[in-house]
């Protein structure tokens, strides 16, 4: 939380010039950021939150014109990012789903804020290839990086819109876990489209003698097992296969179902996948689309891929920097939006990179 130095006289007054009454309401919206209502019930808690937000704003939000609105959002919109960006950045250093948790396995995350360094070191010479995702999109720029040198993550700036949300918040269509799940999730959903599209292009450095093209069927298994025991052999550690849920499954049935314990078919009916094929430990990654659109981030190439990798925690080749911090602005207040809307927009600074350092291996399914 913020120094009391950083809030307005205006602010402070509606705390009762209180700073323990500023800290207890930015620990209430936390706990309501993550669905927690120990003090209040759910239903209490939004209540309590509008009430305050309408202080600030010096007028009843519900019933206020849209003139009203717009004039008292214009007079306090800096004092109302106060509240929001604290929880904001919250949710973005502790907001990944479950399900998502397995595939983070393969990412070092590095918060600016917490102190980390937007550094990393490469100590070894197996593979030297950096990719940074440049600006707003997913174009990958590739760099060779020399053993026992440091590089860097570039970081751009991302935009999410708040005050479209917020008035659905204080109109009471929506509850102050929606606003901040709306908010947290476009930043989410470009984090995990981002981070999905680096893994899939981080086999552009892997020596063709760790790549096997074939096509997966019954005759074809054992060649496929020889391969994976080829890439064990090489990086002296056990491994898992990881590649989108339709390469799993297609290497899965290579298994002739009529030989399933009553187990396995029970999990697959359940999961749709094995947890694991042939003794080795199995990841599907469920489709990502591209945000935004219906497409999907993973290419026609992309789902003919089947990584092995090491089990290993050390081995983290997507690298994310986030810098830790938000800032606030918006149009529209100038007069120069000719609909009267209003853009209020958070706006967050990251990047995302990957660099391999540790040999692993992969099958690409020909047919």
């Amino acid at each position: 939380m913020r120094d009391i130095t950083c809030f307005s006289a205006n602010f402070l007054a509606q705390f009762e010039n209180d700073y323990n009454n500023v800290l207890k309401f930015n620990g209430l919206m936390m706990d309501a950021a993550h669905s927690v209502y120990s003090q209040y019930s759910k239903e209490e808690t939004d209540v309590i939150i509008r009430n305050q937000c309408d202080r600030i704003l010096g007028i009843n939000f519900k019933e206020a014109t849209p003139m009203k609105r717009r004039q008292a959002w214009r007079d306090h919109n800096k004092e109302m990012a106060t509240l929001f960006e604290d929880v904001l950045v919250d949710r973005m250093t502790s907001g990944w789903n479950e399900s998502n948790a397995r595939f983070m396995q393969f990412v070092q995350e590095v918060n600016l804020a917490d102190g980390d360094a937007n550094e990393f070191f490469v100590n070894d010479n197996s593979l030297l290839t950096v990719s940074k995702f440049s600006g707003d999109h997913h174009n990958v720029l590739r760099q060779a990086v020399k053993p026992g040198k440091a590089f860097s993550i570039d970081t751009s700036f991302y935009t999410i819109k708040v005050y479209t949300d917020f008035v659905l918040f204080q109109t009471g269509r929506i509850d102050f876990a929606d606003l901040v799940a709306r908010m947290y999730t476009a930043i989410e959903q470009y984090r995990y489209a981002a981070l999905n599209t680096a893994f899939m292009s981080m086999d552009a450095s892997l020596p063709t003698d760790m790549v096997l093209d074939t096509a997966v069927s019954e005759a074809t298994k054992s060649a496929i097992i020889d391969h994976i025991e080829k890439v064990v052999a090489a990086t002296g550690k056990n491994v898992m296969l990881v590649g989108a849920r339709s390469a799993i499954q297609k290497l899965q049935s290579t298994i002739n179902y009529n030989l399933f314990s009553d187990d396995m078919k029970n999990e697959r009916f359940q999961n749709g996948i094995l947890g694991s094929w042939e003794g080795y430990e199995c990841l599907a990654l469920n489709r990502v689309n591209i945000p935004g659109t219906r497409d999907s981030v993973f290419t026609a190439e992309d789902l003919k891929k089947i990584y092995i990798l090491p089990i290993d925690p050390e081995f983290k080749p997507i690298k994310r920097v986030n810098e830790g911090d938000v800032a606030y602005y918006e149009t529209g207040m100038d007069g120069l939006k000719k609909d009267m809307t209003i853009d209020a927009e958070i706006v967050y600074k990251e990047g995302i990179g990957v660099v391999i350092d540790e040999l692993f291996g992969e099958i690409k399914i020909t047919a």
